[in-house]
């Protein structure tokens, strides 16, 4: 049984919108941590200044630059995390089936 050439292409076109998928999720959930990051930013600007320390190792934690000019309200921010958590699960879902699909085909025409 011979299958059209533009069916392997097409599983390769799913599986890249699965991975855009995963990616935009990704990327809203990177804003959402950084809009809940910055609530715990301290007010004074000499505290902010201080570098962290890890509490059972005295090295300076890694620190990311967070955008403090914005507002920030605590439910959207989760309310985003949640929407990429499932935009994520999408993602993976659609590539799953897509695998599946890849593999059922090339059994087929082996």
């Amino acid at each position: 049984m011979n299958l059209p050439e533009d069916q392997p292409m097409a599983m390769l076109d799913v599986m890249s919108s699965g991975l855009n998928s995963v990616r935009q999720g990704q990327q809203r959930m990177t804003g959402a941590a950084n809009d809940i990051a910055r609530l715990a930013l301290p007010d004074d600007p000499a505290a902010a200044q201080a570098v962290p320390a890890q509490p059972a190792n005295p090295q300076p934690v890694a620190t990311t630059a967070v955008e403090t000019s914005r507002p920030v309200n605590l439910v959207d921010s989760l309310v985003e995390l949640q929407l990429a958590q499932r935009e994520v699960e999408a993602g993976a879902s659609v590539i799953d089936t897509a695998d599946e699909v890849l593999g059922t085909l090339l059994d087929v025409t082996a």
